[in-house]
């Protein structure tokens, strides 16, 4: 995640009312603003660490305390994008379930549609223009492997490498879809929280043991409890009510962020600092009112509708600015880095995203319960 791209859940229209269905769940599934900056918040922690550490190595931009701080926002962002993609795709398989048969198999569609395209364009510019996989280490070596195992995403699995490095995080998004119908379904039951929370600690306990015998590594069940979060914010919906003002969102994330890049001092950030970062924000999600601030949701709405775009794009763009272009200037360079990563996750989004995002969504949303229209999708879930 540098990871992790979903419908934009909408309130749907009166129609697709249903006996049994309380109508403040309806107003939890309408279109968040607060999940919109959560999302544009985390895609902004992974781009200002790769600028920052690039800046030190190309620009001679010399500061230890602000690169060991910057080495943590990036981990920081993609745990947050986890927390994120899996509530926000528990509202979209409750939108799917109230509408659609065989919703796990119409979700896994729209997400393979919803990550796959972008993934492999990238791949393959990255393969085409010899881009390395970073601008601020060791480039890794490409074999025919390693770029099997990127195109299919389970490269976590067989070669652990990434050709682009923030690939790292998609596989773990992808084989988290897997379970989350599962998941779904589990946190619907009358005892789903306890479930739940069983399942976490029990993760908890997996992903420390199995981390630890391979040297710190982490692996999938060591980010299984990152996701687990989001899933037991969904579950929690009705029990933790909004009582905190809106206007407090923005600077909760930022001493949030802050406190756990300040803690965390060791070069290798501890990953049960992160779990408890994500537990943390899943129990806090709830509780805040959703911003009013047009101009701020407005602004936060577009960062997270191309923020997928935004987080795949932007090594190429560093390694054109400043390692092509060479750029040493503190200021043009990361104005010049930020505008054509936005020029470019725009036309990716509206040339590549969106299109398969329509596939994606006529594959999978034949009506067969209600001759009602279906509720209009949101394009940021995932990653």
């Amino acid at each position: 995640m540098e990871n992790i791209l979903p419908d934009k859940p909408t309130a749907p229209p009166a129609t697709h009312y249903k006996a049994g269905i309380p109508s403040f769940l309806y107003s939890i599934m309408r279109h968040s603003a607060n999940l919109d900056f959560l999302r544009s918040f985390a895609v902004s922690l992974v781009l200002i660490d790769h600028l920052i550490l690039t800046l030190n190595t190309h620009v001679g931009f010399q500061s230890y305390r602000l690169y060991a701080f910057a080495e943590h926002l990036g981990k920081v962002g993609v745990l947050a994008f986890f927390v994120h993609t899996s509530l926000v795709l528990m509202y979209s398989l409750e939108r799917m379930s109230h509408s659609l048969e065989r919703v796990s198999l119409r979700f896994y569609v729209r997400r393979f549609f919803r990550i796959y395209p972008l993934s492999i364009f990238a791949i393959t510019l990255v393969l085409i223009i010899h881009i390395p996989d970073n601008t601020w280490g060791n480039a890794h070596t490409i074999t025919p492997s390693v770029v099997l195992s990127n195109l299919f995403l389970v490269q976590n699995v067989f070669t652990k490498i990434s050709v682009l490095s923030p690939l790292w995080s998609l596989p773990y998004e992808v084989q988290m879809y897997l379970v989350l119908p599962a998941l779904y379904y589990l946190a619907l039951r009358k005892r789903g929280v306890l479930y739940l929370c069983g399942l976490l600690v029990f993760f908890c306990g997996l992903g420390f043991l199995i981390a630890e015998e391979s040297g710190g590594h982490l692996n999938m069940a060591a980010y299984v409890p990152c996701f687990r979060s989001g899933v037991l914010c969904y579950s929690l919906r009705d029990r933790i009510r909004a009582r905190l003002p809106a206007a407090l969102w923005p600077p909760f994330l930022f001493l949030l962020i802050a406190c756990y890049c300040i803690a965390d001092t060791h070069d290798d950030p501890s990953f049960w600092m992160g779990w408890i970062l994500c537990l943390f924000l899943g129990l806090t999600i709830n509780a805040f009112h959703d911003s009013t601030n047009k101009p701020l949701n407005a602004v936060a709405e577009k960062v997270a509708l191309y923020s997928y775009g935004m987080y795949l794009i932007h090594v190429p763009v560093l390694y054109l600015v400043f390692m092509v272009i060479g750029i040493k200037n503190l200021v043009f360079g990361p104005l010049l880095f930020l505008v054509l990563t936005m020029v470019a996750s725009f036309i990716t989004y509206h040339f590549i995203e969106s299109p398969f995002i329509d596939i994606g969504r006529r594959l999978s949303s034949s009506p067969v319960r209600t001759p009602a229209p279906l509720p209009a999708q949101d394009t940021q879930e995932g990653s």
